[in-house]
């Protein structure tokens, strides 16, 4: 079968990144990331023997007449597509004006938004035919088979399909029962990997999975209903070959190690890191974690494994937002390992949310402090009340919610008031946080020592145009 795996154009002029949870504008982390998840589904649906094209319009600045025009010969059977949440309605059009050129295609969206919306995903849009909820290598892999009739959409856990004026929602897939270690490399090679660079230096990287699932209970995040509570871990063998095919096969030495939290398993952390130092890997990565699984032996060999930075999902400074917000850590925890990496020699990123319940000016002000004296870079966003989450659901009862607007839920905005600030405070609130962070000698002088090439200036430009106040 002929099929598409697509990750639509920018919305709004805004380039998005589409990866499992995290979805957001580009400009937020100043780099574009590789779409890892459409790589895994292109390398398993071309294992299945089928002919697959595997476009990333975003990357290769293609609007949607222009992806038009490069199928016309091609005349996919199948279009997978990726989506977002903020970017839906940007998605959606493009799907539309897919199904018009190629009328007897079939189109399955992917991504976080059927996940969480379900039926409503497919009742809102006609143009799409199927909905894969949650992780979606096992459910592509079904849908050439459906197609041709060879499977009943019935038996597909995850699959959320029309039969006549119906909308079939079948169960979920059972997360905690897909091994990591079936599926094959990412199909990297399908792609441009030249596209994918360092905002700082210009080097080509990729995202590498090294694990799915989250245990924790945070009241705000969709990870766990994405990819389940329990966490997967890829075998360290199965790790170190991929990092050695992207060094041999694409000339990619730097990594994001992609997971939600690095030293959620600790001894695998090490695990991970003894290999590379063993084999003599040199390679420079980065990662997210949580503040409460680090510990001294654990940093160590991760800077000497080649970690130049760890993202810690602090979320705020103050003890009550901890709390109400499920974070399962403390202010000390916070201190403690924020001193333990920079101790490590590995530079630091604190990942903060805005207007979670019991947020105040104050606390949120007390978090902007922390993040400026302690802190080598920050990340500050707004709460979002998904669906599903227990977040979202106080958001409802409280009627905290003043936007409906999908495009509206990113963590760049503020569409959700907490009931001690409104979402218009919040929103400024995070525009003093980015202003109070980056706008300093210090880091100004840091990035000019960091950027390293005309590319990277433009990079960091882009980045300051996008920390600006917001205009509403």
């Amino acid at each position: 079968m002929r099929i598409l795996v697509l990750n639509p154009p920018a919305f709004r002029n805004r380039d998005y990144i589409r990866e499992g949870r995290c979805m957001q504008t580009k400009s937020s982390w100043a780099a574009l990331w590789m779409p890892l998840s459409l790589c895994y589904i292109a390398a398993v649906l071309r294992k299945g023997g089928h002919q697959v094209k595997l476009t990333d319009a975003i990357a290769s600045r293609m609007n949607n007449d222009r992806i038009v025009r490069d199928n016309a010969s091609f005349d996919p059977q199948l279009i997978i597509l990726n989506t977002a949440i903020p970017s839906i309605k940007g998605d959606m059009e493009c799907a539309s004006i897919l199904k018009k050129a190629f009328p007897q295609v079939k189109i399955a969206v992917t991504g976080v938004f059927p996940s969480i919306y379900e039926n409503e995903s497919l009742e809102a849009y006609p143009q799409i035919d199927y909905a894969i909820m949650d992780e979606p290598e096992w459910i592509s892999e079904r849908l050439p088979e459906i197609i041709e009739g060879n499977c009943s959409p019935e038996s597909v856990k995850g699959l959320i399909f029309r039969k006549g004026d119906e909308i079939i929602v079948n169960e979920r897939q059972n997360l905690g029962a897909n091994n990591l270690d079936e599926l094959p490399f990412p199909a990297r090679d399908l792609l441009d990997n030249n596209k994918y660079r360092l905002p700082t230096n210009g080097q080509k990287f990729t995202l590498l999975s090294v694990g799915r699932g989250c245990p924790s209970g945070c009241i705000f995040c969709v990870a766990n209903l994405y990819y389940g509570r329990k966490f997967r871990k890829r075998s360290t063998e199965k790790i170190i070959r991929e990092i050695e095919q992207c060094i041999n096969d694409f000339g990619i030495r730097n990594f994001l190690f992609w997971g939600e939290s690095f030293t959620s398993d600790p001894q695998y952390g090490e695990e991970i890191c003894d290999e590379i130092i063993r084999n003599n890997i040199k390679i420079t990565w980065s990662t997210t974690t949580r503040v409460d699984t680090l510990n001294e032996g654990l940093l160590t060999k991760m800077k000497q494994a080649g970690c130049e930075l760890l993202g810690l999902g602090i979320e705020s400074c103050d003890q009550v937002v901890l709390d109400n917000a499920c974070k399962g850590i403390t202010v000390e925890q916070i201190v403690r390992a924020v001193q333990m990496t920079k101790d490590a020699g590995i530079k630091t990123m604190g990942h903060f949310i805005f207007g979670l319940p019991g947020d105040t000016r104050e606390s949120a002000r007390s978090s902007v402090r922390f993040a400026c004296k302690n802190l080598d870079y920050a990340q500050f966003y707004a709460a979002i009340p998904y669906p599903h989450t227990v977040l979202g659901r106080l958001a409802v009862e409280n009627q905290w919610i003043e936007e409906s607007d999908h495009s509206k839920f990113e963590l760049t905005e503020a569409v959700m008031g907490n009931g001690t600030l409104s979402a218009k405070e919040i929103r400024e609130l995070r525009d003093y946080a980015y202003r109070r962070f980056y706008v300093r000698p210090k880091m100004l002088l840091r990035a000019l020592r960091e950027v390293t090439s005309f590319r990277a200036f433009f990079s960091v430009l882009n980045f300051v145009k996008w920390i600006k106040p917001s205009r509403k």
